[in-house]
């Protein structure tokens, strides 16, 4: 992907709202559920079928990205890390848009 394609936000929100202008983001989506949802079934799914259509590298580097982000955010609540005040302003529409405002963690985060 270079500095120059465009994205959108609105698979954020589910896998069934498209790929995002990302090559395999509905399957990247799907992933992603899978993993939050713990759903054994459906990661072994799409888990193969995201390795049929992408290949090894991007179903590892996909799911190295996702435990990353649980690390971070397991590192920040454990810390209690609020945002940092120059962050909450540029981020309220994405955080908005995407509902990290109503994540447990983000509610009892201080800013």
């Amino acid at each position: 992907m270079s500095q120059d394609s465009q994205v959108s936000f609105e698979a954020i929100d589910n896998s069934e709202s498209g790929d995002g202008g990302v090559e395999h983001g509905a399957l990247l989506s799907r992933l992603c559920e899978a993993i939050f949802n713990e759903d054994q079934d459906q990661l072994a799914s799409v888990k193969d079928k995201l390795l049929d259509a992408a290949g090894v590298d991007v179903l590892i580097d996909a799911v190295a990205v996702s435990a990353n982000f649980y690390m971070m955010t397991r590192i920040a609540d454990s810390t209690g890390t609020p945002l940092d005040a120059g962050t909450v302003e540029p981020s309220a529409k994405i955080r908005e848009l995407v509902g990290v405002n109503s994540f447990t963690s983000r509610r009892e985060a201080q800013t």
